[in-house]
């Protein structure tokens, strides 16, 4: 018999029980009966019952009592609970309903006003069955949304570049909180051939998976442009970056048709052996070096993002990086991440949070400036979740590069 349709009596009374329980018999329904609360706890543990008639009057345990303690152990299930009394005042009432009672019938019974209670009882039932059958099936869809997306998060890290990264004199490491899952952030520093280095950060406009597939979408390009298609270089020397974003942005515009979908980018590449640099910025917050005594200078000249129209241009700017000098590029989301009372991190305190730390190696730094940021937003964030994707990359060039020089 359905769960609707099993009813429990719980009365102190037997003369009112065994009343109660011919009726119900009769009209069809599957009846348990209980002499106190307690009783009817230890059957409501042991029967799927969703449906309970109970006296207000009890010893023991009463029908107000017992409401609560209904409420409180079975959260599995809803349970619909009429309470039978004599008591028709307002302040009864809002006890009644306080502790968690559906509905009040008066004694005596009549048997039209219990039929219309168990027929409204039924259909609140049912609602709730239809209601859970929903939540069960958005839960497992839910799960199978999360699980893609740990997939895709794995698919996206696997293009990151590794931690500690050195080529030659040269190193980088990095920080990445993505805002979700998944992230618009992707960045990388890598040998384009024995004589040059290159490096990338980007942006990818919105959030989440589209954002997502569309920052692997550009570090894929940036892979295929260095060894199938090979339009990061130009013959055998390293093509200009303005001449990369142009390239860059004319595919991107040809692919977005009528969606509005961009980047900001940093890209730019160095000389092995004098330092000697050109980076080309393009919506990206500027780019800045961190000298050994903590000075700082900035390194670009703005520029519009990338994939936004066809007839944009960029320049180049020239920069120098010195033994133990670090260039700092990093996305958008490290200057807006939000204190608990809305105000910005901002980009002058990451400035003058890598101006102090001059003499700390590039795993300390990052450890230090991952526990600031945590300081600075804990309020703010949810599971570890920001508010928008964060990435930091900084490259330095080692002492013994320039001592190698002059020897």
């Amino acid at each position: 018999m359905d769960n609707e349709q099993t009813v429990l009596v719980v009365d102190d009374a037997p003369v009112w029980r065994r009343l109660l329980t011919g009726l119900l018999t009769q009209w069809g329904y599957c009846v348990y009966e209980a002499e106190d609360g307690e009783a009817a706890l230890a059957l409501l543990a042991a029967h799927p019952i969703n449906l309970v008639l109970s006296d207000w009057e009890m010893p023991v345990m009463d029908g107000v009592t017992l409401c609560r303690a209904i409420r409180e152990r079975f959260q599995d299930r809803y349970i619909y609970l009429v309470l039978l009394t004599a008591r028709d005042s307002v302040d009864d009432l809002r006890v009644g309903f306080a502790a968690g009672a559906d509905d009040f019938l008066r004694k005596p019974v009549n048997q039209i006003e219990l039929q219309a209670r168990l027929h409204a009882g039924a259909r609140i039932l049912q609602l709730e069955m239809t209601l859970a059958t929903r939540n069960a099936r958005l839960t497992d869809a839910l799960k199978q949304i999360e699980l893609d997306l740990q997939a895709a998060a794995r698919l996206q890290s696997s293009i990151l570049p590794p931690h500690a990264l050195r080529h030659g004199s040269w190193e980088a490491d990095w920080l990445f909180l993505p805002s979700a899952w998944v992230s618009g952030d992707v960045f990388n520093f890598f040998p384009l051939d024995d004589r040059t280095v290159a490096f990338y950060s980007v942006d990818v406009s919105g959030h989440g998976v589209s954002a997502a597939m569309m920052s692997v979408a550009v570090a894929r390009q940036f892979t295929h442009g260095r060894t199938v298609e090979r339009f990061l270089f130009d013959g055998e020397n390293a093509r200009a970056p303005s001449e990369v974003v142009h390239i860059l942005n004319q595919r991107f515009c040809a692919e977005s048709d009528d969606v509005l979908s961009y980047f900001t980018l940093v890209y730019g590449v160095i000389a092995c052996d004098t330092g000697a640099g050109v980076l080309c910025q393009a919506g990206h917050p500027t780019p800045f070096i961190v000298a050994r005594d903590g000075a700082l200078r900035d390194v670009g000249l703005g520029g519009p993002p990338v994939g936004l129209f066809n007839d944009l241009s960029w320049e180049d700017t020239a920069f120098r990086l010195a033994a133990g000098e670090r260039l700092c590029l990093y996305s958008d989301g490290i200057a807006e991440c939000e204190s608990a009372s809305g105000e910005m991190f901002g980009g002058e305190r990451l400035r003058a949070f890598m101006a102090e730390q001059t003499d700390q190696p590039l795993p300390v730094l990052f450890s230090r400036f991952a526990r600031q940021l945590d300081a600075w937003q804990a309020s703010e964030a949810v599971d570890n979740v920001v508010a928008d994707d964060i990435s930091l990359l900084v490259i330095q060039r080692t002492q013994e590069s320039e001592d190698n020089n002059e020897d």
